[in-house]
């Protein structure tokens, strides 16, 4: 076993310091063929000599640069000459981006961080034994979350705090790139080993070894407000200002993260303490309110806004000063807010409710069930069950700016659900298709799966779960069918959400 380089070392000092990398993991990286990933999976394949785990790479082709087919080819070789299982995943970027109005870039985030939660669950769904079957290979093959270790590095870090500080974020966004965080509702993890060095270092690490990899075209212009922070910006920083500037403004985002995962903790404390579920929204005990300190006052109303609104993004501060208005006057006052938002004082609380949409149905009972064929863009409906609210919304493919990952919002390709859709708890023959470990769909039965997310038993038989037939299109809080998602092909959209039980989105 060969001596490891100060590089080397100190990324696994910085690994071993936040908990990435352990014995028998199973890691994927996201191996673009540019510098910084083919530097770190070097790097993971050296400490792989000290710390046995599995290794795969996934590649997401963009479609965007014609060389990309190259930069494939070269990954495979590169996965090959190593011994390092292969994936590729194809995404036509531009023409998503186009579908869903939004930039390239941001398309290329999303068609990479969907690819890497879907082939991430699906290596954690192999069964860890070939002589293991059944129900005990499920539970054994859930023990552990895959990780997905992706190359962003010092600078990055350096420049999303300042892209967010431009932008005008809150103490999340100025976090920036944290070391380690959840994948979506998955229980695997995202990985950034190399936050401990500056793109220099990277660059200095290949060459010493005469390693190559691709240059990406789209990272020297000037195109993308990163790279102009990237290109102009740090360099003026470090050249004018302060030399280590880039290492001063990841050490300012250390510890924003640690402020902002403290005050997480401390906000949802302080919600307990002052705040119930309400019908169709929360009621907020207006002294015990008024006793939190106004940093968490702030915080827990911007925290209620957005669980009354999975899926939106424009809600802020100025629709927060609005409710906390309402804490220092008499009862009967009123504050109307986007999205069908209400607030008012009545006596001694702060009701914040959502109205309900118009609606077609309202059904309550052992099975709730809805006809999707006579659906029109702009139709709205609510479905009761038990204490579950089901909310529908039937869309045109143009009106969908963005599909954010939210765990209780979900958008459905509605032309592909033939039958009666149905909102009830499991029944014996129930499945949903997963992709599967070569990218394509698979059949799971709703007991595996639920076994393999360790749901706890006592809530599987409570889950709702929205079904055609014996097809589970979704089960909330887990995971979608691939069958029914929005392609290029989409016309209308269904968007589902979920509030009240247990149901309430992460902002």
């Amino acid at each position: 076993m060969k001596a490891m380089d100060t590089i080397t070392k100190r990324v696994m000092a910085y690994s071993e310091a936040h908990g990435m990398l352990a014995p028998g993991d199973r890691v994927l990286i996201g191996l673009s063929g540019g510098a910084d990933s083919v530097c770190l999976f070097f790097l993971l394949l050296e400490i792989k000599e000290q710390i046995p785990f599995e290794l795969r790479a996934l590649h997401v082709h963009h479609g965007i640069r014609r060389e990309a087919g190259e930069d494939a080819a070269f990954v495979r070789s590169l996965c090959e000459r190593c011994g390092v299982p292969f994936l590729q995943e194809n995404v036509d970027v531009p023409a998503l981006a186009k579908r869903l109005k939004i930039s390239e870039e941001e398309a290329g985030r999303m068609a990479r961080y969907d690819a890497f939660e879907a082939y991430a669950a699906a290596w954690r769904e192999e069964n860890v034994k070939e002589n293991v079957s059944g129900d005990q290979a499920q539970e054994l093959n859930s023990e552990k979350a895959v990780k997905v270790a992706l190359a962003h590095h010092a600078g990055d870090r350096a420049e999303t705090l300042l892209f967010h500080l431009f932008r005008g974020s809150g103490l999340k966004g100025l976090a920036s790139v944290p070391p380690v965080r959840p994948l979506g509702n998955s229980g695997n993890v995202i990985i950034r080993p190399l936050l401990c060095l500056e793109r220099e270092e990277i660059e200095a690490y290949l060459s010493k070894r005469g390693i190559s990899h691709c240059d990406d075209a789209t990272n020297d212009g000037d195109a993308y407000a990163r790279n102009r922070i990237r290109h102009h910006v740090l360099p003026y920083a470090e050249e004018e200002i302060c030399e280590g500037a880039v290492r001063h403004l990841n050490q300012a985002a250390e510890l924003l993260s640690e402020t902002e995962e403290y005050l997480t903790g401390q906000t949802r404390d302080a919600m307990e303490r002052c705040v119930t579920a309400a019908g169709n929204g929360f009621s907020v005990d207006a002294a015990r309110f008024l006793e939190e300190p106004t940093l968490l006052q702030k915080r827990i109303l911007m925290e209620l806004l957005w669980q009354l609104t999975p899926g939106r993004k424009d809600l802020g501060a100025v629709h927060v000063e609005a409710v906390m208005d309402l804490f220092s006057g008499g009862t009967g006052r009123k504050k109307s807010l986007p999205f069908g938002l209400t607030a008012y004082r009545e006596y001694d609380q702060v009701l914040l409710r959502k109205e309900a949409p118009r609606s077609k149905q309202a059904i309550t009972g052992e099975e709730a069930q809805l006809s999707v064929e006579s659906l029109k863009p702009g139709d709205y409906l609510s479905l009761q069950f038990g204490t579950w609210e089901f909310q529908f919304a039937c869309l045109r493919d143009e009106k969908l700016e963005n599909i954010p990952e939210k765990t209780y919002t979900k958008w459905f390709d509605c032309d592909k659900i033939k039958n009666t859709l149905s909102i009830r708890t499991r029944k014996s023959g129930d499945y949903l298709m997963i992709r599967g470990g070569d990218g394509e769909p698979i059949r799971k039965t709703v007991k595996d799966f639920m076994i393999t997310e360790k749901i706890p038993r006592e809530q599987r038989s409570a889950l709702p779960l929205l079904a055609e037939g014996d097809e589970v299109l979704w089960i909330p809080g887990y995971r979608m069918s691939e069958k029914y998602k929005v392609t290029a092909e989409t016309k209308r959209i269904l968007q589902v959400s979920l509030n009240g039980g247990f149901g309430q989105e992460e902002a």
